[in-house]
């Protein structure tokens, strides 16, 4: 048989409502992690593909209306014997076209990064479900032993008590 050298029933008491505490704690920074991970995913699965393709559709419409912009400027110069420039046209139609690969760009590194979220985002859920078991089974079969400690122990103190007083 093991003994308990235990000198206060109160720390035992203590110790019982801070784990409860602590259980509650780790439950809500558990759930708020899940929840900003499902966010950011999300974000990055939902969002920014409808954002980027939103500015690949502007960066078309960009270039289209640099070409017309300089085929008006070029109908201009042999109607009138006069030879502008057209520096100001090239240089829009290459911004505009540098735009479109920028966005293309981007939509290929948001493809690739919700790919490798999704896999982070799957990991995460794997590791955090060891924790969650934990919480679930564990930490309440340990609150469980301690009220039962504390109730075994209250009863002996109150017979000890009694034993004193005869």
């Amino acid at each position: 048989m093991s003994t308990a050298n235990v000198r206060s029933i109160e720390a035992v008491r203590d110790f019982r409502i801070a784990l409860i505490i602590f259980h509650q704690n780790v439950l809500d920074a558990l759930m708020t992690m899940q929840e900003q991970v499902y966010s950011a995913l999300q974000w990055i699965e939902n969002d920014r593909p409808r954002h980027w393709h939103q500015q690949e559709l502007k960066a078309f419409d960009q270039i289209s209306e640099a070409r017309i912009a300089l085929e008006g400027a070029r109908m201009r110069k042999s109607m009138d014997d006069y030879r502008p420039s057209l520096i100001e046209e090239k240089q829009a139609l290459k911004d505009a076209k540098d735009q479109l690969t920028y966005c293309q760009e981007k939509v290929r590194i948001v493809k690739a990064m919700s790919l490798k979220m999704r896999h982070e985002a799957d990991e995460f859920r794997g590791r955090m479900s060891q924790l969650e078991r934990l919480l679930e089974t564990d930490i309440p079969k340990m609150i469980a032993l301690l009220e039962r400690m504390l109730t075994a122990l209250e009863a002996y103190a109150e017979v000890d008590t009694r034993k004193r007083e005869e």
